[in-house]
């Protein structure tokens, strides 16, 4: 663990409330998409804008982490600005997720002005810790975070290709989502490999019934952000990719970690297939997810 977390991080926040306070009331931005094709919001190749913010924690006392964090989650605010927002655990209750995206760097930052007590409530260090804390989304919306949140350690990746399909709201996120982890050895060839199959990717979307699909890169580590309505959608997927992902880990890249984050029972039928691979499993517990139009 970093040293002196805790006490970088009030400060950190201060930096972030007052930035926001600079820059006026947050604006809702809308990621438009055509249903079950990807939205046109920005180039051919990255077409989603969603910033997704991804803290790991370490638990000490579970049981009050997960009260402090469902009493916060009751009044939460600045919803709209919110693209979704879940809860998952290792089953030891050992370590947590928070899976949450949001449209732009101004609701990261406001949301973090939000949970600045709960947060400092968790990190006593008899209840947790933070593991680590990431950044992914297109270049323009991570330079504005990079000041606010290099003070916690944060590890930023940049968004390069990607797409955001168009789905409704959900009460309750049962969606599955997988961060497979690249170390890349020939970085030239593993994005020439993976930008050449992106098209048919794209064209699948529906059949494999895709909500996000998205490369990200921070030094000569890659990143996919990947999600799918349920654990047979993400199996075809694995499916249609299956000779250039073994093209790749055969030579530009290999495996430096996969994360699944799904409810318990799409967990379970993923674990005889990624558990072989060093897969780390992480069950939803709680969350939401607004529309994409």
């Amino acid at each position: 663990p970093r040293p002196m977390l805790a006490v970088k991080l009030v400060p950190t926040l201060l930096v972030a409330s007052s930035a926001l306070q600079l820059s006026g009331h947050g604006v809702h931005r809308t990621i438009t998409t055509r249903r079950n094709e990807p939205s046109l919001m920005a180039s051919a190749d990255l077409t989603d804008g969603a910033i997704t913010l991804a803290p790991y924690f370490k638990l000490k006392d579970a049981e009050a982490f997960k009260q402090i964090w469902k009493a916060d989650y009751a009044a939460f605010k600045n919803k709209d600005d919110c693209v979704h927002y879940a809860f998952c655990f290792t089953d030891d209750n050992t370590r947590a997720h928070c899976r949450e995206a949001y449209t732009d760097a101004k609701a990261v930052l406001q949301h973090l002005a939000n949970v600045a007590e709960p947060l400092k409530s968790v990190l006593n260090p008899e209840v947790a810790e933070l593991e680590r804390l990431e950044v992914h989304g297109p270049k323009a919306e991570i330079d504005k975070l990079i000041e606010p949140l290099t003070p916690l350690g944060c590890v930023f990746y940049t968004a390069e290709w990607g797409f955001r399909t168009s789905h409704p709201a959900m009460e309750q996120d049962s969606v599955c989502h997988v961060y497979p982890y690249f170390s890349l050895k020939d970085e030239e060839a593993f994005k020439k490999m993976w930008k050449d199959a992106y098209p048919a990717t794209v064209a699948a979307a529906a059949e494999e019934k895709s909500h996000q699909y998205a490369f990200s890169f921070s030094g000569n580590t890659a990143s996919c952000r990947e999600s799918y309505a349920d654990a047979d959608g993400f199996l075809k997927h694995l499916e249609n990719v299956d000779a250039i992902l073994k093209a790749v880990l055969d030579g530009p890249a290999e495996l430096l970690r996969l994360e699944i984050h799904a409810p318990p029972s799409e967990v379970e039928k993923l674990k005889p297939v990624l558990a072989p691979l060093g897969g780390e499993f992480f069950n939803v517990e709680w969350g939401f997810r607004n529309a994409v139009p």
